[in-house]
């Protein structure tokens, strides 16, 4: 049986992507190392069985995309095309709790990172509106 995917009402987030500064501010080396702290936390997490078994390759290809996103390089369109991040997580069930669940991995990976405000806010913000969009089946 196919499962229905559900559409999050109102689409993809409508606001603009996150500022070109946190890059400039935080730079690739603090980007890189967030991510690695967020990965710290799935290993952990309610949502682990999501993620491949070794989270070795995960690490570098989300950190490039949030290198990417945050303003820098463009090394995840180099390396795997466009983004199409919805399109890739069609495939595992995500609902609201697992949205919930991946947000905190990420609110602890900044707890932890030390980064400063505005740049934790802008990225918190992006993150929220992000994980809305992946959000593909009802609870």
């Amino acid at each position: 049986m196919e499962r229905e995917i559900y559409v999050p009402q109102g689409g993809p987030p409508q606001g603009p992507p996150p500022s070109k500064e946190i890059f400039i501010k935080l730079g690739e080396n603090k980007i890189r190392e967030l991510v690695k702290l967020f990965y710290d936390e799935i290993e952990t997490s309610s949502i682990r069985s999501m993620f491949p078994e070794s989270l070795e390759e995960s690490i570098p290809k989300s950190a490039d995309f949030m290198v990417q996103i945050l303003g820098g390089p463009p090394y995840y369109v180099q390396k795997y095309g466009p983004p199409r991040m919805r399109m890739r997580h069609i495939p595992f069930i995500i609902d609201e709790k697992a949205r919930r669940a991946w947000l905190g991995c990420y609110k602890k990976a900044l707890e932890k990172s030390n980064i400063p405000e505005p740049e934790n806010k802008m990225i918190w913000d992006f993150l929220v509106d992000f994980s809305s969009w992946m959000v593909n089946t009802k609870e």
